[in-house]
């Protein structure tokens, strides 16, 4: 069904909305479980119990969609240990703590910054990749998009919080970081396998954070059981439909999609989290959004492609 590009480019958005929605449902899923602003220790261990129902659904999905390709796959378990700590730990860890301490729109602009930090770090650990007049514009423009997103009421207040913006950058680093590792040392492993362990082990590790530091202790209601499933079915969901389609179609080529995740993000955050859109948050996310497609800017205009 995904060899269809039309197909394939309707399911990629959906997958891009899912983890859109990721942001909202966070902040909801905190309320609902009553975790106080305070308690970092009972978010980590949100974030681990999401991550290790999160990896589960998506072996169950390799079982499903993958079945011949895993009973022949060879795993390299030193760079699956690697990523779950960096990428489900490490960047869970940052992203949760600074979700909790900014606005949802704020966060999604700066995590839409991943495109060039992506590049950046690539020009340091892949041997190849040069610096161009088109990265040094997108990085110009991605900064000073940032910069004005956290504007508040005028140009002399920057409205910064390290544990709130700065942990967001800090998580968006990381998350491009393992990016960077998977296109270098990733590409003969297997897909579903790969981010099903590192999802589980790096959750291992987040429960058990969580565990000894947490203060207070975690309230089920119905709405928070049914957004903490939600949350970790869109992750296995998220993956498992744009490994399909990447299975047909060019990464280069859908790549330009995952600028969608940041608008599904700043929509939703406005429509449930009441938040708003400020000319400063507007302008921030234009110059953001201009930064990734500047680095993208001959993959939008290539032959056959429908944005």
């Amino acid at each position: 069904m995904l060899k269809d590009k039309r197909k394939a480019i309707i399911f990629t958005i959906i997958a891009m909305f899912l983890w859109g929605s990721a942001t909202p449902t966070i902040k909801i899923t905190y309320e609902e479980l009553a975790v106080p602003v305070n308690d970092t220790g009972l978010k980590i261990f949100v974030a681990g119990i999401r991550f290790l129902m999160a990896g589960i659904i998506t072996l169950l999905f390799a079982k499903i969609f993958n079945k011949e390709d895993i009973e022949n796959a060879k795993l390299d378990w030193k760079f699956i240990l690697l990523l779950g700590i960096l990428q489900t730990c490490i960047h869970y860890i940052f992203f949760y703590i600074g979700l909790s301490n900014t606005l949802g729109v704020k966060s999604a602009i700066i995590e839409a910054s991943n495109s060039f930090i992506v590049v950046l770090i690539s020009l340091i650990l892949i041997p190849g990749d040069k610096v161009s007049k088109r990265l040094i514009l997108s990085l110009v423009l991605g900064t000073v998009g940032i910069i004005i997103t956290n504007i508040g009421g005028g140009l002399s207040d920057t409205n910064f919080k390290l544990t709130g913006e700065g942990f967001i950058i800090m998580a968006t680093t990381v998350n491009a970081l393992c990016s960077v590792l998977v296109r270098k040392y990733g590409q003969n492993q297997n897909s579903y396998l790969l981010t099903g362990f590192q999802f589980i082990i790096g959750s291992i590790v987040l429960i058990l954070i969580g565990i000894t530091t947490k203060h207070g202790s975690l309230t089920f209601t119905n709405k928070g059981l049914i957004l903490l499933v939600y949350s970790s079915i869109l992750s296995a969901a998220a993956f498992t439909i744009w490994t399909m389609v990447l299975r047909y179609h060019s990464a280069s080529e859908f790549g330009i999609y995952r600028l969608f995740i940041p608008i599904f993000a700043s929509i939703l955050s406005v429509i449930f989290l009441k938040e708003q859109f400020t000319v400063y948050r507007i302008i921030g996310m234009i110059l953001v959004l201009s930064s990734s497609i500047v680095l993208n800017i001959n993959k939008i205009f290539r032959k056959n492609i429908i944005i």
